[in-house]
């Protein structure tokens, strides 16, 4: 079997417990993968094995204690077992042809220094926009969308591929075969039955745009009561000099003058956000800068949810105008945002086909799956296999 080594920046454990797109990824596409052995480097975290094979991959969590990162990574900065030499240790006892560092380019300028070997190839995975320093010989870069892969083919003299990100589409079940759950679920969270759902998921952070979100919403209340506001994500709390503490402050204080047509979900697993998802009547992505994918927007599409999203980035490359979903222009019009929702919440019929086409489209060409085969033909030119072979015969 072809060896792989997939690191990730010392964040979050894969599978994570909570939102995080970067290890989900890691951990969806890596049990898929055929004819390859996956190896997956990540950070410990309570209640995880630090090391375990599963669903033909391993895992090396690497555990750096309290008292080490007090002493050595905050007072001494010495550091003498760093989180990269100890992943640098596993690389040599894998002798992977492949290493796959998961956004972060530092990881990466870090990982080609401490492995030291010309045997293995690298390739830096991106799922936002980051200054990348010189990329080490024979190595290449992968972005999650067309638009993130043209930002970084300006900036970069290696090739850079595609592969997107995508939805387990056995987990998001379409909403119309769920809908003895989605009654339930809407009783437990109080939500009274003639009320339309309108959702945010996602960080609460300004470039994502809830804010603009809920005080849309607060304008779209003036008119119709018949709505209910779901937030589902972490709201940072702490010093409110903090520009994330503070927005999210401000999210609480615009959802307090709702609070009867509001519920705050907080942070969710990423296993249990498809009893949310089907909760609404649409999905809303009100992002502000140009989002390099929107792992959400393709996760309710799988649900067979209705998205409205801002035009940007990689959301604009598979949502479709009135055909797998609906855009916003101003999210800071929040009277025209406000009515643009209305609009659509006023044509039941429309919003059924679209939830339909999307659910087809996510199928189609955002699967795992079907993810993982774009993975697959990138390890295949990377290490020179021809294109009609596939990896299960290059053994």
């Amino acid at each position: 079997m072809r060896r792989i080594v997939m690191v990730a920046a010392p964040m979050h454990p894969v599978p994570p417990r909570h939102g995080a797109a970067v290890e989900w990824w890691m951990y969806q596409v890596s049990r898929r993968l055929r004819g390859y052995r996956p190896t997956i480097v990540c950070t410990h975290a309570e209640g995880y094995a630090p090391y375990e094979e599963t669903e033909g991959v391993r895992y090396h969590r690497i555990r750096i204690g309290r008292v080490y990162r007090r002493l050595f990574q905050k007072i001494t900065r010495l550091d003498p077992y760093s989180y990269v030499r100890r992943a640098a240790r596993v690389i040599a006892q894998e002798g992977p042809e492949i290493v796959h560092v998961h956004n972060s380019p530092k990881l990466l300028t870090d990982m080609t220094r401490a492995t030291k070997t010309e045997r293995c190839r690298y390739i830096l995975h991106m799922m936002n926009e980051m200054p990348v320093p010189q990329m080490p010989p024979h190595s290449s870069l992968i972005a999650c969308s067309h638009s993130l892969a043209r930002w970084y083919a300006a900036r970069v003299s290696c090739p850079v591929d595609v592969v997107t990100n995508g939805a387990d589409i056995e987990v998001f079940r379409p909403s119309w075969e769920v809908q003895q759950a989605v009654r339930e679920h809407r009783d437990e969270l109080g939500i009274p039955a003639n009320r339309k759902v309108l959702l945010y998921a996602g960080r609460m952070s300004p470039e994502k745009g809830p804010l603009d979100f809920v005080l849309a919403f607060r304008e779209l209340l003036r008119e119709r009561d018949d709505i209910h506001l779901v937030l589902v994500g972490e709201l940072r709390r702490g010093d409110p000099e903090n520009l994330r503490v503070a927005y999210a402050n401000a999210i609480l204080a615009a959802c307090d003058a709702v609070k009867s047509h509001c519920h705050i979900a907080g942070a969710i697993d990423p296993a249990q956000m498809q009893r949310y998802y089907v909760l609404g009547d649409l999905v809303v992505v009100p992002s502000e800068f140009d989002e390099p994918f929107g792992m959400v927007a393709v996760e309710a599409m799988a649900a067979g949810v209705p998205v409205l999203a801002a035009y940007k980035g990689g959301l604009t490359e598979y949502i479709r105008e009135g055909e797998t979903g609906f855009f916003i222009e101003d999210t800071k019009d929040h009277a025209g945002f406000a009515r643009r929702m209305n609009a659509l919440l006023n044509e039941p019929d429309r919003l059924d086909s679209i939830r339909r086409r999307a659910r087809r489209y996510v199928e189609q060409h955002h699967s795992w799956d079907e993810v993982t085969r774009q993975l697959e033909r990138v390890y295949a030119r990377t290490l020179g296999i021809a294109q009609s072979e596939t990896p299960a015969q290059a053994l």
